[in-house]
């Protein structure tokens, strides 16, 4: 089976992009497709594997990564990650709120209350979900 034209639209995207950016903290792929002129769309559904360094482990099985604080939903963690760990991400591209209002006290049990604040205000956004997470570092 080949790939379908937007799958193959989103790879050639996310590599041409992912060379112009270098660093441990720089934006993740995902961020980086969201601002190019692929739609949407397009990326939702899509498997999507990506490298960079844990900003922050939010809750159980949730964390995010690079200077975009790009959000993971993972079924499971390395047993103990923690911030500036480097990881390979595995997981299909999805848009929604990640936090609620309601998630504002367990957020705050472990990051600062501005951190928590920042994510709960968070709008929909593009996410990896059903994620993978490996320790690369």
């Amino acid at each position: 089976m080949s790939p379908t034209r937007p799958a193959l639209r989103l790879a050639a995207g996310c590599l041409l992009l992912g060379g112009a950016v270098t660093g441990c903290t720089s934006e993740t792929e995902l961020t980086q497709a969201d601002q190019s002129d692929i739609p949407t769309e397009e990326l939702i559904g899509q498997t999507m594997t990506m490298t960079n360094e844990v900003q922050e482990v939010l809750a159980h099985g949730v964390i995010t990564i690079g200077a975009e604080d790009t959000v993971v939903v993972a079924d499971e963690l390395p047993e103990g990650l923690m911030r500036g760990d480097d990881v390979e991400v595995t997981g299909t591209v999805d848009k929604r709120d990640v936090f609620t209002i309601e998630d504002l006290e367990a957020l705050q049990q472990v990051t600062s209350q501005q951190e928590a604040q920042y994510f709960v205000n968070r709008r929909e956004e593009l996410i990896l979900t059903d994620a993978t997470v490996t320790r690369t570092g």
